[in-house]
């Protein structure tokens, strides 16, 4: 009866409510610059590995640009300013957008990023514009497409004969004596300019390392004072006429990119040239020196004050006065990092992230508006940048855990109060090196004691317990080595048992089933406390991915093949449920928000499941949602459940989606109505905001008639459509609103005016 009562509930709640989804954000790291280009309006164009951002250098103002705002895919690799001052910007996938700032409108060119003919290799690597023309250098080959038509024309994607054919990788393209010339990671290859069938191979000579050239990898293809200069790994190589030559001092060094953008203070410079740290000059007689070195590895040029950076923005040349200058960082307000592993939402709203088992960037926090970065340059406390699992303990606490180095405390204020590991307490992970502890999940039971995963502690120390007063406690006896067995996280029920996960995105080395443990005999089939389950019991499959209590107190388990529920974890082997939902997912995460739904994070997507688990509500891919999901794998979600946002964890970026699905208030205040006045018809909903757990709705004329009656079965947010219970719209007027509680004792009222149109 009772699964019957959930499923009607649901499927009336929740047909009113999920329509009201979709406020979509992207936040992204833009710290990775692939082109960088100066527009005429004095402002800096970037393109990066999560986006697109701008610098205003009159007002040091920046406008960023994801999914969120227009773009269509987030890995960007090029881009080029027209005369018409329209952005040309390229993918990793092959996407073209082309966005026109005075207007702010995008055009999406899809001819490449949807090439089933060529092979999944499809980056743009460059463009060049020549009158109408634009070149679109991909890692298919030269595209050539006009700019007014909006139209493809021919596609050079091989070159040469047989016997030295070179093919896609095409990184330059230019005109030089009535020759066009095409540099590519493999080669360079000519044909004469009037060449009337350029789309075949053999009419392309190619010219390679065996004619002078200083590598065949050629990353940037210019003219330059009437002569034909290429950017190769191996120097700066000059056409003579009959073959190459690498420029004095230029040689062993990894040429990224070239400008012909002369400082016009110095009238001695005829080019410039970029390393992965240094960028170089070169003068009029052709003398290479070195200008400037960077801490920061160098990704490009775009001018001679302009570079791109692989993981500091943009590097920007300062003239303080005429004989001094100075270099700033360009980096716009965002997070550190785009590999969000890990993530939480504590009391306050805050958004915490970690990053990553191996080659992390520390952790991470967002109050909305302002991201804060935590790694070792930052806070002196911390060993390791390996961060790869947030939890929340008590007093608003975080806890950071850390692959090696243990797991790193910080306040309700944001600030590191500790990092607790083997010197202070922890047993190591390890049996070989005796300070090396891998810390998973944190939670903090119904006792107050807070429960620490040690990844594989030696001996019996399952768990470590630290008690309200930060004393240890180690009393949790089980052996962790023999079988080989893997904690990485833990959630407490409201029996004040303790569910341990055995594997996880970073931990595939054992799956031993669903651990778990109450010193109180509650549960039948444990021994000295601890119990375990398997695929013997009903579990789907060994590997406990992810873990989560629903308001009924229901535990569900994500593993490799779906999902698992025990209906009363007092008695698991006895109520496990016979159907499991997404059996061919795997769960990375599962959040439970304020109606009982739940948000499942998976590889292919995010599931939103009803609250019994037999019905998907809705489904979010990167497709389906214009790529405003970062990514289809989605690591792990957060809820902020003053606000309703559910934040969505991937490798490629943050995402963020507003719902109704509020935590309610504990008692009436007053209730808002957004709008107010109401216009019907409409195709938004009003809001009812101010709404305790289980709250119904009436909705009365002046003269007390009920109009329509409303359940509101879980959270803070209710929704009326303007019809009354016939589903009539109501007439223009004056409308009483009021909300009771479940047993009628608690009431509140509002007056709201509808203008029917």
């Amino acid at each position: 009866m009772r699964l019957v009562w959930l499923i009607l509930c649901v499927s009336v709640f929740n047909s009113v409510t999920f329509c009201k989804v979709g406020d979509w954000k992207s936040y992204t790291s833009k710290r990775e610059v692939r082109a960088v280009a100066l527009n005429k309006s004095n402002e800096i164009w970037a393109a990066t590995s999560g986006g697109l951002f701008k610098y205003n250098i009159t007002d040091n103002s920046f406008q960023e640009f994801t999914p969120s705002e227009g773009l269509h895919t987030l890995d960007l690799t090029a881009l080029v300013i027209d005369d018409h001052n329209d952005l040309w910007i390229g993918g990793a996938d092959g996407y073209i957008h082309r966005y026109t700032p005075v207007t702010g409108e995008w055009l999406y060119i899809t001819d490449i990023f949807s090439d089933l003919n060529h092979g999944p290799a499809k980056r743009i690597n460059k463009f060049e514009i020549s009158g109408d023309t634009l070149f679109i250098l991909s890692d298919l080959g030269v595209s050539v497409f006009s700019i007014s038509k909006l139209q493809f024309g021919d596609s050079y994607l091989r070159f040469g004969v047989p016997s030295s054919l070179i093919s896609g990788s095409v990184t330059g393209i230019k005109k030089y004596h009535d020759t066009l010339w095409v540099s590519t990671r493999n080669g360079i290859a000519f044909t004469p300019a009037g060449n009337s069938n350029p789309s075949s191979p053999q009419s392309w000579s190619v010219l390679t390392q065996l004619n002078g050239l200083g590598s065949n990898n050629v990353n940037d293809l210019k003219v330059i004072d009437g002569k034909l200069i290429a950017a190769t790994s191996n120097g700066v190589s000059q056409w003579m006429g009959n073959l190459w030559i690498t420029l004095p001092g230029s040689e062993s060094k990894n040429i990224l990119s070239i400008s012909l953008e002369k400082d016009t203070t110095d009238t001695n410079t005829l080019f410039y040239f970029v390393t992965s740290r240094e960028l170089f000059n070169v003068s009029l007689n052709y003398n290479v020196t070195s200008v400037k070195q960077f801490t920061s590895d160098l990704s490009g040029i775009g001018s001679s004050s302009i570079l791109g950076t692989a993981s500091r923005g943009v590097i920007c040349k300062k003239n303080i006065s005429p004989s001094e200058v100075d270099w700033i960082e360009i980096i716009p307000p965002g997070p550190h990092s785009n590999k969000f592993v890990s993530v939480i939402v504590d009391g306050k709203g805050i958004v915490w992230s970690a990053t990553g088992s191996a080659n992390g960037d520390g952790f991470m926090s967002f109050n909305g508006t302002t991201w804060r970065s935590y790694t070792t340059a930052t806070e002196p406390n911390l060993c390791s940048n390996d961060y790869h699992k947030a939890s929340i303990g008590s007093n608003d606490s975080k806890w950071m855990g850390n692959w090696g180095c243990g797991v790193t405390i910080v306040d309700a204020e944001g600030n590191v109060q500790k990092t607790f590991n083997t010197t202070n307490g922890l047993p190591p992970t390890v049996e070989n090196n005796l300070s090396y502890v891998v810390v998973g999940g944190v939670a903090v039971d119904q006792m107050g004691d807070t429960w620490i995963i040690n990844r594989t502690a030696p001996g019996d120390t399952a768990v470590v317990v630290m008690k309200p007063d930060s004393s240890l406690d180690y009393h949790v006896k089980k052996n962790m080595r023999n079988p080989l067995t893997i904690f990485n996280d833990v959630v407490v029920d409201q029996n004040n048992t303790k569910w341990f996960a055995t594997t996880g995105r970073f931990d595939h080395e054992s799956s031993q089933g669903l651990f778990y443990y109450n010193d109180k005999p509650i549960s039948p089939g444990v021994s000295q406390g601890w119990g375990r389950l398997t695929t013997d019991n009903g579990l789907t499959s060994y590997q406990v991915w992810s873990l989560a209590v629903d308001h009924n107190g229901e535990l569900w388990i994500g593993s490799d093949q779906g999902i698992t529920i025990i209906f009363n974890p007092a008695d698991p082997v006895r109520t496990i449920a016979t159907y499991h939902p997404l059996r061919d997912q795997t769960i990375q995460d599962i959040l439970v928000d304020a109606c009982d739904n739940k948000w499942i994070a998976t590889k292919q997507g995010v599931f939103v499941l009803s609250p019994d688990g037999t019905s998907i509500l809705e489904r979010y891919t990167s497709e389906s949602t214009n790529r405003k999901l970062l990514d289809d794998d989605v690591t792990s979600i957060g809820l902020d459940g003053r606000t309703g946002t559910i934040y969505f964890g991937t490798e490629k970026g943050l995402s963020s989606l507003t719902t109704p699905f509020v935590a309610p208030r504990e008692s009436f205040d007053e209730l808002v109505f957004k709008p107010n006045p109401f216009v019907i018809p409409s195709i938004n909903q009003l809001t009812v905001d101010g709404l305790i757990y289980s709250s119904t709705i009436k909705i009365l004329n002046v003269n007390g008639n009920l109009v329509k009656n409303l359940s509101c079965p879980c959270g803070r947010v209710g929704f009326w459509d303007g019809t009354d219970e016939n589903g009539t719209l109501v007439s223009t007027g004056v409308y009483i609103i009021v909300a009771y509680s479940e047993d009628g004792t608690k009431a509140v009222a509002g007056k709201l005016a509808v203008i029917r149109r």
